[in-house]
């Protein structure tokens, strides 16, 4: 888990500062540049924040991002021998009912 910490602390700064850059470039700019500038800058900030939050609430989930399990579900041979099952008996059939 700390891991993902130091892992998401690292990419959101990197979000932030470009963020700052695409909004200092904004402010400069005008008309169509400046609102393309402004959205992309507010989307790369609100990113950052989803990112720290998506890490935060981890444990609560099971140690997966919001409950997201997409690459077990997709690729569940991948995931090592904990994911697997081992063949077992079948069950057996259920009795039928005599008439």
């Amino acid at each position: 888990m700390h891991f993902m910490w130091f892992g998401v602390l690292h990419h959101v700064l990197v979000m932030a500062v470009v963020a700052f850059f695409v909004l200092f470039a904004a402010s400069k700019a005008g008309g169509f540049v400046k609102i393309l500038g402004n959205v992309l800058g507010y989307l790369l900030l609100i990113l950052a924040v989803l990112s720290i939050v998506c890490v935060a609430t981890a444990p609560m989930f099971g140690g997966h991002p919001f409950g997201l399990t997409v690459m077990e579900r997709m690729h569940p041979g991948m995931m090592g021998p904990a994911w697997d099952h081992p063949p077992g008996p079948s069950p057996a059939p259920a009795p039928t009912p005599g008439k």
